[in-house]
């Protein structure tokens, strides 16, 4: 029975601006769906043939078609190890598990623990105490906090336009390889030690270790010397042993930051970053006078206001905003609290970081649910849910570094 005219338009005013969109956007992909199956000669999709849903282990009831050819013709097939269902497709034979397509497709890990590690990821925990509140390994909580990163990324990306008046400006952060084991990586790419507390003859053990003193010795003496000098200190002021973190947020708190190359920014590259960012007219980019900004927004219709380096401010434009957002991401990445980022994964924190951001008003358990949304598929917004990939580990510890290394090291390590 069809609904009236009166309940639609009742439905539809009950709806928010955000959710009458995700409708539209639902509604033009059914018919255009339909179209293509009554041009196949097939039924289309409707109350009386659409197949019954499945509510799996994690509460998601979204099965109702073969992922690989579209068919509603399915049947149970068996249960996994995990006792994840299965199916298999009758017009195409091949078969699929509850949880196809989603981050927690290789997770044995159940609701309650995954809620628990969401939390312990809102709040910033290290992943040790994380791993100690929930009974997991820590291996397996980086893994899951990674998953989480990177379903943001892939369903969020650095899509959003901004109105108004927006600041930009640059972040520096130390560039850093916790958990790679190449010695030759540090002594002949870096060249450098790796940054722990050795004296000199803890330094010649690893070096002895690691096959390289005596090749060292024999080659290159004077950098031998040095290496066993004293400790790796940092090389002053902004060096090709930082990374450049582009910032950019307006009046509507609408925020983009993102790792954009080792050392100092470049023209070239806060113009491709910066330029498109705009939407619509009468917009305003606030920077300081770094000469990367100069003319960038040229042929934009995007006005550019300098704030000289030595003034707070030039008329009534200022970097607060942007300063007051640098002033979180220093408190989220303190690594005088042990919260060391490597650069490998540096771009999957900081999209964590714009999450939270976005949603800095949600309570804990809020932000905890959205989450977990994310990470099992339940997600309304059909491009948004095609943009949310499967995480597997191959995937994320082979993935390639996303920044300009300017040759300083590999992109992939």
């Amino acid at each position: 029975m069809a609904l009236s005219d009166e309940t639609l338009e009742q439905i539809v005013s009950n709806l928010t601006p955000e959710e009458r969109e995700q409708l539209f956007s639902q509604l033009g992909r059914q018919i255009q769906q339909d179209k293509k199956d009554i041009s196949e000669g097939k039924e289309p999709l409707s109350p009386s043939n659409k197949p019954k849903r499945t509510k799996d282990i994690y509460g998601n009831d979204n099965i109702y078609s073969c992922v690989y050819c579209g068919s509603t013709k399915l049947k149970s097939h068996g249960v996994t190890s995990a006792g994840n269902q299965r199916y298999i497709c009758k017009s195409c034979g091949k078969t699929f598990t509850e949880n196809h397509g989603s981050a927690m497709r290789y997770s044995h890990i159940d609701k309650d623990t995954w809620l628990d590690i969401l939390r312990g990821i809102i709040n910033n925990h290290s992943t040790t105490v994380i791993a100690r509140d929930t009974g997991l390994v820590p291996s397996t909580v980086w893994l899951c906090k990674q998953k989480v990163c990177n379903a943001i990324k892939d369903m969020y990306g650095y899509n959003d336009l901004f109105n108004g008046v927006g600041e930009a400006d640059e972040y520096y952060c130390r560039a850093a390889f916790k958990g790679k084991r190449d010695a030759e990586f540090f002594i002949y790419t870096l060249r450098r030690m790796p940054r722990h507390h050795r004296n000199r003859q803890e330094k010649i053990d690893w070096l002895i270790k690691n096959n390289l003193y005596d090749r060292l010795s024999t080659e290159e003496p004077d950098y031998l010397a040095e290496l066993l000098s004293d400790d790796t200190k940092m090389k002053r002021g902004i060096s090709n042993e930082q990374i450049c973190i582009l910032t950019l947020v307006d009046q509507n708190n609408t925020l983009y930051l993102e790792p954009v190359s080792v050392g100092r920014l470049e023209k070239a590259m806060a113009k491709s970053k910066l330029k498109q960012k705009f939407n619509g007219d009468n917009n305003i980019l606030v920077t300081d006078d770094h000469k990367a900004y100069d003319r960038i927004m040229y042929g934009t219709g995007v006005k550019h206001q300098v704030v000289p380096a030595n003034e707070h401010k030039k008329s009534k434009y200022n970097l607060a905003k942007v300063n007051s957002v640098h002033s979180l991401l220093t408190g989220y990445m303190d690594r005088f609290s042990g919260r060391v980022y490597t650069t490998k994964y540096l771009d999957l924190t900081l999209m964590l970081f714009w999450w939270l951001f976005k949603y800095k008003d949600y309570s804990t358990e809020q932000k905890a649910q959205a989450l977990y949304k994310i990470m099992i598929d339940e997600i309304p917004d059909l491009d948004a849910k095609e943009r949310v990939d499967l995480v597997t580990m191959d995937k994320i510890t082979n993935r390639e570094i996303t920044l300009d290394t300017k040759g300083q090291f590999p992109t992939k390590l």
